[in-house]
């Protein structure tokens, strides 16, 4: 072996620049595993929060259909003209977006359309469908504003939970 490699290898330098190396190697690998591992466990929670909104948005469904029954034989009471959407679970939403995995996970559109759902299923939502309710009841279109919830935005907020749950897969 010529002298120079020699020379190289029992030079402390190059020792020093080896472990550097191997250290920002292991360092890399280790962040990614990590990154990783928590990226699948925010999924996993995520489609628990998913499912959490899917059984509220159940609850809310039946909700409609009373409320339709007692409008529809004129036994409404004050408690009919309510809407609760308290129970609409978002707690996910702040740690997923702070650590860049809400984005990553859904992408632009599927980021999009969950903000649509967490802006239209809350209580400040639900205050201003009950304001609106109000209003159709005055009218005398009470019935008709509680099919137009069941008949199309129930269904199309049912979409965006099952089109963001596909997204996490």
């Amino acid at each position: 072996m010529p002298n120079w490699i020699l020379q190289i290898f029992a030079s402390q330098a190059f020792w020093v620049f080896v472990g550097v190396v191997a250290g920002a190697l292991i360092q890399f690998v280790l962040h990614n595993l990590i990154l990783l591992q928590q990226r699948k466990n925010a999924k996993k929670l995520f489609r628990i929060e998913i499912e959490i909104n899917e059984s509220e948005l159940d609850r809310l469904s039946q909700d409609i259909d009373r409320k339709m029954n007692r409008f529809a034989s004129h036994q409404q009471d004050e408690v009919d003209y309510t809407f609760d959407m308290s129970s609409f679970n978002y707690r996910m939403l702040d740690p997923l977006i702070n650590t860049g995995h809400f984005h990553a996970l859904l992408g632009r559109d599927g980021v999009s359309e969950y903000f649509r759902f967490a802006n239209e299923l809350n209580v400040g939502a639900a205050r201003n469908l009950e304001v609106l309710f109000r209003e159709r009841d005055q009218e005398g279109s009470s019935i008709r504003f509680l099919e137009w919830l069941k008949d199309t935005k129930i269904p199309e907020w049912r979409n965006c939970l099952y089109s963001i749950k596909a997204k996490l897969r």
